[in-house]
Protein backbone atom coordinates (compact mmCIF):
# COMPACT_ATOMS: atom_id res chain seq x y z
CA UNK A 1 0.00 0.00 0.00
CA UNK A 2 1.27 3.37 -0.82
CA UNK A 3 2.67 5.67 2.50
CA UNK A 4 0.12 8.36 2.94
CA UNK A 5 0.57 11.23 0.88
CA UNK A 6 1.72 9.29 -1.94
CA UNK A 7 0.17 9.52 -5.83
CA UNK A 8 -2.53 11.71 -6.81
CA UNK A 9 -5.08 11.72 -4.49
CA UNK A 10 -4.56 13.82 -0.70
CA UNK A 11 -4.34 11.72 2.29
CA UNK A 12 -7.59 11.85 4.88
CA UNK A 13 -7.39 14.23 8.14
CA UNK A 14 -6.63 12.20 10.66
CA UNK A 15 -10.04 11.92 13.12
CA UNK A 16 -12.30 13.57 10.87
CA UNK A 17 -13.77 11.16 8.32
CA UNK A 18 -14.12 12.27 4.86
CA UNK A 19 -12.59 15.17 5.21
CA UNK A 20 -9.63 15.66 2.96
CA UNK A 21 -6.19 16.86 4.14
CA UNK A 22 -5.32 19.61 1.61
CA UNK A 23 -2.12 19.35 -0.25
CA UNK A 24 1.11 21.91 0.61
CA UNK A 25 1.21 22.48 -3.03
CA UNK A 26 -1.04 22.99 -5.79
CA UNK A 27 -0.70 20.37 -8.44
CA UNK A 28 0.45 22.55 -11.33
CA UNK A 29 0.29 20.21 -14.05
CA UNK A 30 -3.64 20.77 -14.25
CA UNK A 31 -4.51 21.98 -17.42
CA UNK A 32 -6.29 25.25 -17.91
CA UNK A 33 -7.40 24.55 -21.32
CA UNK A 34 -9.40 27.66 -22.14
CA UNK A 35 -7.41 30.36 -21.21
CA UNK A 36 -3.93 28.46 -22.21
CA UNK A 37 -6.14 28.68 -26.29
CA UNK A 38 -6.45 32.31 -26.39
CA UNK A 39 -3.88 34.65 -27.63
CA UNK A 40 -2.36 37.26 -25.40
CA UNK A 41 -5.27 39.85 -25.57
CA UNK A 42 -4.54 42.83 -28.28
CA UNK A 43 -4.47 46.10 -25.79
CA UNK A 44 -1.97 43.87 -23.23
CA UNK A 45 0.70 43.21 -25.48
CA UNK A 46 2.03 46.33 -25.50
CA UNK A 47 1.21 47.22 -21.68
CA UNK A 48 4.81 46.04 -20.48
CA UNK A 49 6.91 48.69 -22.87
CA UNK A 50 4.01 51.62 -21.49
CA UNK A 51 5.22 50.84 -18.47
CA UNK A 52 8.38 51.14 -18.78
CA UNK A 53 8.62 54.36 -21.10
CA UNK A 54 6.09 56.12 -18.65
CA UNK A 55 8.36 54.97 -15.21
CA UNK A 56 11.17 56.24 -17.65
CA UNK A 57 9.50 60.01 -17.50
CA UNK A 58 7.50 59.72 -20.99
CA UNK A 59 4.68 61.55 -21.29
CA UNK A 60 3.11 58.79 -23.32
CA UNK A 61 0.16 59.84 -26.09
CA UNK A 62 -2.06 56.72 -26.20
CA UNK A 63 -4.03 55.87 -29.21
CA UNK A 64 -4.06 52.28 -28.34
CA UNK A 65 -7.29 51.55 -26.94
CA UNK A 66 -10.53 52.71 -28.20
CA UNK A 67 -11.77 53.75 -25.31
CA UNK A 68 -14.05 57.43 -25.69
CA UNK A 69 -12.29 59.97 -23.96
CA UNK A 70 -15.25 62.30 -23.61
CA UNK A 71 -17.77 62.16 -20.84
CA UNK A 72 -21.03 60.64 -21.54
CA UNK A 73 -23.68 63.48 -22.32
CA UNK A 74 -25.28 64.67 -19.40
CA UNK A 75 -28.51 64.66 -20.43
CA UNK A 76 -28.22 61.10 -20.03
CA UNK A 77 -26.66 61.37 -16.87
CA UNK A 78 -29.57 63.22 -15.56
CA UNK A 79 -31.45 60.39 -16.05
CA UNK A 80 -28.99 57.74 -14.36
CA UNK A 81 -29.29 60.10 -11.78
CA UNK A 82 -32.79 60.20 -11.24
CA UNK A 83 -33.94 56.86 -11.44
CA UNK A 84 -31.08 56.40 -8.49
CA UNK A 85 -32.78 58.30 -6.40
CA UNK A 86 -35.54 55.44 -6.65
CA UNK A 87 -34.75 52.91 -4.46
CA UNK A 88 -36.25 49.79 -6.05
CA UNK A 89 -34.43 50.23 -8.57
CA UNK A 90 -31.42 49.38 -6.81
CA UNK A 91 -32.69 45.54 -6.51
CA UNK A 92 -31.37 42.28 -8.58
CA UNK A 93 -33.51 42.48 -12.35
CA UNK A 94 -32.87 39.29 -13.54
CA UNK A 95 -34.25 38.90 -17.12
CA UNK A 96 -33.97 39.97 -20.46
CA UNK A 97 -33.63 43.27 -19.15
CA UNK A 98 -36.23 46.08 -18.08
CA UNK A 99 -39.46 46.10 -20.38
CA UNK A 100 -38.93 50.16 -20.79
CA UNK A 101 -35.24 49.52 -22.67
CA UNK A 102 -36.58 46.29 -24.84
CA UNK A 103 -39.20 48.53 -26.27
CA UNK A 104 -37.30 51.21 -26.74
CA UNK A 105 -34.69 48.96 -28.57
CA UNK A 106 -37.76 47.67 -30.52
CA UNK A 107 -38.75 51.47 -31.05
CA UNK A 108 -34.85 52.47 -32.41
CA UNK A 109 -34.99 49.29 -34.70
CA UNK A 110 -38.41 50.30 -36.23
CA UNK A 111 -37.41 53.88 -36.24
CA UNK A 112 -33.88 53.57 -38.09
CA UNK A 113 -34.20 49.97 -40.12
CA UNK A 114 -38.02 49.34 -40.39
CA UNK A 115 -38.05 46.70 -38.92
CA UNK A 116 -40.11 45.14 -36.21
CA UNK A 117 -39.17 42.87 -33.05
CA UNK A 118 -40.84 41.35 -29.97
CA UNK A 119 -39.22 42.39 -27.09
CA UNK A 120 -40.03 39.40 -25.20
CA UNK A 121 -38.91 36.93 -27.12
CA UNK A 122 -36.04 38.33 -29.90
CA UNK A 123 -34.43 41.07 -27.64
CA UNK A 124 -32.12 40.74 -24.88
CA UNK A 125 -29.82 43.41 -22.89
CA UNK A 126 -26.56 42.42 -22.35
CA UNK A 127 -23.60 43.55 -19.66
CA UNK A 128 -21.65 44.99 -23.27
CA UNK A 129 -21.55 43.71 -26.74
CA UNK A 130 -18.53 41.65 -25.27
CA UNK A 131 -20.52 40.07 -22.54
CA UNK A 132 -23.46 39.38 -24.99
CA UNK A 133 -21.36 37.59 -27.98
CA UNK A 134 -19.13 35.52 -25.34
CA UNK A 135 -22.55 34.27 -23.84
CA UNK A 136 -24.30 33.35 -27.00
CA UNK A 137 -21.34 31.53 -28.21
CA UNK A 138 -21.01 29.29 -24.81
CA UNK A 139 -24.71 28.71 -25.29
CA UNK A 140 -25.06 27.58 -28.78
CA UNK A 141 -21.29 26.16 -29.33
CA UNK A 142 -19.26 23.33 -28.43
CA UNK A 143 -16.41 20.87 -29.32
CA UNK A 144 -16.17 19.95 -32.56
CA UNK A 145 -18.56 22.62 -33.72
CA UNK A 146 -17.03 25.22 -36.52
CA UNK A 147 -16.91 29.10 -36.37
CA UNK A 148 -16.08 31.36 -39.44
CA UNK A 149 -15.22 34.57 -38.14
CA UNK A 150 -13.01 37.70 -39.55
CA UNK A 151 -9.09 38.33 -39.99
CA UNK A 152 -8.28 40.91 -38.75
CA UNK A 153 -11.01 41.23 -36.16
CA UNK A 154 -11.98 42.73 -32.79
CA UNK A 155 -10.25 40.00 -30.35
CA UNK A 156 -13.83 39.11 -29.07
CA UNK A 157 -14.84 37.85 -32.41
CA UNK A 158 -12.59 34.79 -32.48
CA UNK A 159 -11.92 34.55 -28.87
CA UNK A 160 -15.65 33.93 -27.69
CA UNK A 161 -16.06 30.53 -29.90
CA UNK A 162 -12.55 29.95 -28.70
CA UNK A 163 -13.88 29.90 -25.01
CA UNK A 164 -16.80 27.77 -26.06
CA UNK A 165 -14.39 25.34 -27.37
CA UNK A 166 -15.33 25.66 -31.10
CA UNK A 167 -12.67 25.77 -33.57
CA UNK A 168 -12.55 28.34 -35.78
CA UNK A 169 -11.54 29.22 -39.32
CA UNK A 170 -10.54 33.03 -40.46
CA UNK A 171 -11.75 34.77 -43.49
CA UNK A 172 -10.01 37.69 -44.87
CA UNK A 173 -11.42 41.02 -43.81
CA UNK A 174 -9.80 43.21 -46.30
CA UNK A 175 -10.91 46.31 -48.67
CA UNK A 176 -9.97 44.18 -51.69
CA UNK A 177 -11.78 40.65 -50.99
CA UNK A 178 -15.71 40.80 -51.36
CA UNK A 179 -17.54 39.92 -47.87
CA UNK A 180 -19.35 37.20 -49.09
CA UNK A 181 -16.62 35.48 -51.26
CA UNK A 182 -14.28 35.55 -48.54
CA UNK A 183 -16.74 33.82 -46.05
CA UNK A 184 -18.06 31.67 -48.82
CA UNK A 185 -14.01 30.48 -49.27
CA UNK A 186 -13.71 30.19 -45.63
CA UNK A 187 -16.96 27.68 -45.10
CA UNK A 188 -15.59 25.88 -48.36
CA UNK A 189 -12.66 24.95 -46.30
CA UNK A 190 -14.37 24.13 -43.22
CA UNK A 191 -16.14 21.35 -45.53
CA UNK A 192 -13.59 19.90 -47.76
CA UNK A 193 -11.75 19.14 -43.95
CA UNK A 194 -15.23 17.01 -43.46
CA UNK A 195 -16.58 19.78 -41.18
CA UNK A 196 -20.23 22.16 -40.92
CA UNK A 197 -19.93 25.31 -40.42
CA UNK A 198 -22.37 25.94 -37.53
CA UNK A 199 -21.94 29.81 -36.77
CA UNK A 200 -20.91 32.92 -39.23
CA UNK A 201 -19.50 36.38 -37.36
CA UNK A 202 -19.35 39.41 -39.28
CA UNK A 203 -18.63 42.87 -38.08
CA UNK A 204 -19.38 45.74 -40.41
CA UNK A 205 -18.32 48.71 -39.97
CA UNK A 206 -15.75 46.68 -39.29
CA UNK A 207 -12.99 47.12 -36.25
CA UNK A 208 -10.11 47.24 -36.28
CA UNK A 209 -10.01 48.16 -40.67
CA UNK A 210 -12.84 51.01 -40.41
CA UNK A 211 -13.81 48.88 -43.68
CA UNK A 212 -18.07 49.60 -44.25
CA UNK A 213 -20.24 47.46 -46.29
CA UNK A 214 -23.14 48.67 -48.94
CA UNK A 215 -26.59 46.51 -48.51
CA UNK A 216 -26.32 44.84 -51.41
CA UNK A 217 -22.91 43.28 -50.26
CA UNK A 218 -24.62 42.91 -46.94
CA UNK A 219 -27.30 40.69 -48.53
CA UNK A 220 -24.67 38.45 -50.60
CA UNK A 221 -22.85 38.15 -47.27
CA UNK A 222 -26.38 37.03 -45.84
CA UNK A 223 -27.35 34.75 -48.39
CA UNK A 224 -23.83 32.54 -48.46
CA UNK A 225 -24.48 31.98 -44.65
CA UNK A 226 -28.18 31.06 -45.37
CA UNK A 227 -27.67 28.91 -48.04
CA UNK A 228 -24.59 26.82 -45.68
CA UNK A 229 -27.16 26.34 -43.14
CA UNK A 230 -25.03 28.22 -40.65
CA UNK A 231 -26.14 30.84 -38.28
CA UNK A 232 -25.21 34.37 -38.51
CA UNK A 233 -23.76 36.90 -35.67
CA UNK A 234 -23.33 40.38 -37.20
CA UNK A 235 -21.68 42.91 -34.35
CA UNK A 236 -23.49 46.61 -35.73
CA UNK A 237 -21.20 48.18 -33.14
CA UNK A 238 -20.45 51.36 -35.08
CA UNK A 239 -24.25 51.87 -36.28
CA UNK A 240 -23.71 55.24 -35.92
CA UNK A 241 -19.79 55.77 -37.28
CA UNK A 242 -20.33 54.70 -40.70
CA UNK A 243 -19.38 58.11 -42.36
CA UNK A 244 -20.60 57.50 -45.74
CA UNK A 245 -24.17 57.29 -44.69
CA UNK A 246 -25.98 58.37 -41.30
CA UNK A 247 -26.81 55.04 -40.71
CA UNK A 248 -24.65 51.54 -41.33
CA UNK A 249 -27.25 49.22 -42.82
CA UNK A 250 -28.78 46.60 -39.99
CA UNK A 251 -28.60 42.75 -41.38
CA UNK A 252 -32.09 42.95 -41.03
CA UNK A 253 -32.29 45.49 -44.20
CA UNK A 254 -30.25 43.78 -46.24
CA UNK A 255 -32.57 43.60 -49.35
CA UNK A 256 -33.45 39.90 -47.91
CA UNK A 257 -37.24 39.54 -46.51
CA UNK A 258 -36.29 40.74 -42.31
CA UNK A 259 -38.43 37.04 -41.67
CA UNK A 260 -35.51 34.95 -43.48
CA UNK A 261 -32.99 37.03 -41.85
CA UNK A 262 -34.25 36.52 -38.58
CA UNK A 263 -34.58 32.55 -38.84
CA UNK A 264 -31.10 32.01 -38.57
CA UNK A 265 -29.35 35.68 -37.33
CA UNK A 266 -29.17 37.54 -34.18
CA UNK A 267 -27.28 41.26 -34.71
CA UNK A 268 -25.34 43.02 -31.18
CA UNK A 269 -25.52 46.27 -30.39
CA UNK A 270 -23.68 48.72 -28.17
CA UNK A 271 -24.43 52.05 -26.58
CA UNK A 272 -20.32 52.42 -25.53
CA UNK A 273 -19.43 54.33 -28.90
CA UNK A 274 -22.53 56.37 -30.21
CA UNK A 275 -23.51 57.38 -26.76
CA UNK A 276 -20.28 57.36 -25.39
CA UNK A 277 -21.22 55.57 -22.94
CA UNK A 278 -18.05 52.77 -22.38
CA UNK A 279 -18.05 52.18 -18.79
CA UNK A 280 -21.86 51.67 -18.51
CA UNK A 281 -21.75 48.26 -20.35
CA UNK A 282 -24.72 48.39 -22.11
CA UNK A 283 -25.62 46.53 -25.32
CA UNK A 284 -28.31 44.26 -26.50
CA UNK A 285 -29.14 41.45 -29.54
CA UNK A 286 -32.07 40.95 -31.89
CA UNK A 287 -33.30 38.43 -34.25
CA UNK A 288 -33.47 34.62 -33.74
CA UNK A 289 -35.19 33.57 -31.41
CA UNK A 290 -33.77 30.59 -30.46
CA UNK A 291 -30.39 32.34 -30.38
CA UNK A 292 -31.72 35.17 -27.87
CA UNK A 293 -33.31 32.45 -26.22
CA UNK A 294 -30.10 30.49 -25.63
CA UNK A 295 -28.26 33.59 -24.45
CA UNK A 296 -31.39 34.34 -22.14
CA UNK A 297 -31.02 31.00 -20.52
CA UNK A 298 -27.33 30.81 -20.17
CA UNK A 299 -27.65 34.45 -18.89
CA UNK A 300 -30.11 32.78 -15.96
CA UNK A 301 -27.08 31.21 -14.51
CA UNK A 302 -24.22 34.03 -15.03
CA UNK A 303 -25.83 37.49 -14.03
CA UNK A 304 -28.40 39.72 -12.64
CA UNK A 305 -28.66 41.95 -15.31
CA UNK A 306 -27.33 45.72 -15.43
CA UNK A 307 -28.12 47.87 -12.43
CA UNK A 308 -31.35 49.13 -13.45
CA UNK A 309 -30.65 53.36 -13.37
CA UNK A 310 -28.24 52.40 -16.18
CA UNK A 311 -31.35 50.73 -18.11
CA UNK A 312 -33.62 53.44 -17.66
CA UNK A 313 -30.88 55.80 -18.86
CA UNK A 314 -30.10 53.91 -21.87
CA UNK A 315 -33.96 53.88 -23.03
CA UNK A 316 -34.04 57.32 -22.75
CA UNK A 317 -30.57 57.98 -24.64
CA UNK A 318 -31.80 55.50 -27.83
CA UNK A 319 -35.50 57.50 -28.01
CA UNK A 320 -33.93 60.33 -27.24
CA UNK A 321 -30.05 60.89 -28.34
CA UNK A 322 -30.09 61.25 -32.11
CA UNK A 323 -28.86 64.41 -31.75
CA UNK A 324 -26.14 63.35 -29.30
CA UNK A 325 -25.00 61.17 -31.89
CA UNK A 326 -24.51 63.30 -35.13
CA UNK A 327 -22.02 65.31 -32.79
CA UNK A 328 -20.37 62.02 -32.15
CA UNK A 329 -20.16 60.81 -35.94
CA UNK A 330 -18.73 64.42 -36.48
CA UNK A 331 -16.42 64.69 -34.00
CA UNK A 332 -14.33 61.03 -35.18
CA UNK A 333 -14.93 62.05 -39.15
CA UNK A 334 -12.79 64.97 -37.84
CA UNK A 335 -10.50 63.29 -35.86
CA UNK A 336 -9.93 60.59 -38.42
CA UNK A 337 -9.15 63.36 -41.22
CA UNK A 338 -6.48 64.89 -38.90
CA UNK A 339 -4.67 61.98 -38.06
CA UNK A 340 -4.51 60.92 -41.47
CA UNK A 341 -3.37 64.45 -42.71
CA UNK A 342 -1.24 64.21 -39.47
CA UNK A 343 0.60 61.19 -40.95
CA UNK A 344 0.87 61.57 -44.20
CA UNK A 345 3.06 64.96 -43.32
CA UNK A 346 4.78 63.05 -41.21
CA UNK A 347 6.29 60.69 -43.76
CA UNK A 348 4.19 57.68 -43.25
CA UNK A 349 3.23 57.34 -46.50
CA UNK A 350 -0.36 56.72 -48.44
CA UNK A 351 -2.35 56.52 -45.30
CA UNK A 352 -5.96 55.66 -45.97
CA UNK A 353 -8.88 57.58 -44.55
CA UNK A 354 -11.26 54.93 -42.65
CA UNK A 355 -14.71 54.83 -43.96
CA UNK A 356 -16.24 54.35 -40.67
CA UNK A 357 -15.50 53.24 -36.56
CA UNK A 358 -13.50 55.38 -34.85
CA UNK A 359 -9.85 53.43 -36.02
CA UNK A 360 -7.50 54.53 -38.55
CA UNK A 361 -6.13 51.39 -39.84
CA UNK A 362 -2.66 51.19 -41.72
CA UNK A 363 0.47 49.66 -43.20
CA UNK A 364 3.57 50.36 -41.74
CA UNK A 365 5.53 53.27 -43.06
CA UNK A 366 8.98 52.03 -45.04
CA UNK A 367 11.27 52.66 -42.60
CA UNK A 368 9.70 50.24 -40.16
CA UNK A 369 8.16 47.81 -42.59
CA UNK A 370 10.98 45.29 -41.86
CA UNK A 371 9.70 45.01 -38.12
CA UNK A 372 6.96 43.12 -36.99
CA UNK A 373 4.02 44.80 -35.91
CA UNK A 374 4.77 44.25 -32.48
CA UNK A 375 8.50 45.73 -32.66
CA UNK A 376 6.76 48.59 -34.70
CA UNK A 377 4.94 49.41 -31.69
CA UNK A 378 7.29 49.06 -29.09
CA UNK A 379 9.63 51.08 -31.32
CA UNK A 380 7.07 53.88 -31.18
CA UNK A 381 6.02 53.66 -27.58
CA UNK A 382 9.49 53.73 -26.59
CA UNK A 383 10.87 56.26 -29.02
CA UNK A 384 8.03 58.34 -30.21
CA UNK A 385 6.11 58.24 -26.93
CA UNK A 386 3.14 57.74 -28.96
CA UNK A 387 0.90 53.91 -27.88
CA UNK A 388 -0.75 52.43 -30.49
CA UNK A 389 -2.08 48.69 -31.53
CA UNK A 390 -0.32 45.98 -33.04
CA UNK A 391 -2.21 44.69 -36.19
CA UNK A 392 -1.04 41.09 -34.82
CA UNK A 393 -3.36 42.04 -31.57
CA UNK A 394 -6.13 41.30 -34.28
CA UNK A 395 -5.63 38.30 -35.59
CA UNK A 396 -2.22 36.80 -38.25
CA UNK A 397 -3.94 38.74 -41.16
CA UNK A 398 -2.87 42.31 -39.00
CA UNK A 399 0.92 41.44 -39.43
CA UNK A 400 2.46 44.66 -41.09
CA UNK A 401 -0.61 46.67 -39.82
CA UNK A 402 -1.01 48.99 -36.71
CA UNK A 403 -4.29 50.58 -35.40
CA UNK A 404 -4.89 54.05 -34.71
CA UNK A 405 -8.15 54.76 -32.09
CA UNK A 406 -9.36 58.39 -32.64
CA UNK A 407 -9.49 59.33 -28.79
CA UNK A 408 -7.57 62.66 -28.83
CA UNK A 409 -8.69 65.98 -30.16
CA UNK A 410 -6.78 67.36 -33.40
CA UNK A 411 -4.00 69.24 -31.01
CA UNK A 412 -3.51 66.26 -29.22
CA UNK A 413 -3.19 64.26 -32.80
CA UNK A 414 -1.10 67.06 -34.22
CA UNK A 415 1.69 66.51 -31.71
CA UNK A 416 1.39 62.56 -31.78
CA UNK A 417 1.93 63.12 -35.49
CA UNK A 418 4.88 65.64 -34.89
CA UNK A 419 6.66 62.83 -32.26
CA UNK A 420 6.14 60.20 -34.95
CA UNK A 421 7.98 62.43 -37.92
CA UNK A 422 10.78 63.33 -35.76
CA UNK A 423 11.26 59.65 -34.58
CA UNK A 424 10.60 58.65 -38.70
CA UNK A 425 13.32 60.98 -39.65
CA UNK A 426 15.84 60.52 -37.17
Amino acid sequence: MPAAGSGRNPPLVAGVPGVLQALPVTDKTWPFPRAEALPVYAFVATDAVKARAVAAGAQLIDLGLGNPDRATPPAIVAQLHAAADIGKNHRYHPGRGLPALRQAICAWYQRRHHVSFDPDSETIVTMGAKEGISHLCLAMLDRGDHVVAPDPCYPIHKGAPLIAGAEVTSYAARADVEPAKAVADAIQRVHSAGGRTKLVIANYPQNPTGQVIEKAALKDLAVVVKDAGAFLLHDLAYADLDFNTRHAPSIFECGIDAEVVRSFAVEVFSMSKSYNMPGWRIAFMVGNPRMVGALAHIKTYMDYGTFMPLQYAAAWALENGDGIVDEIRDLYRSRATALVQGLRKAGWGDVPEPSGTMFVWTQLPPKLAQLSSLKATSELIESAHVALAPGTGFGDGGEGFVRFALIEDPPRIEEACARIGRYLRS
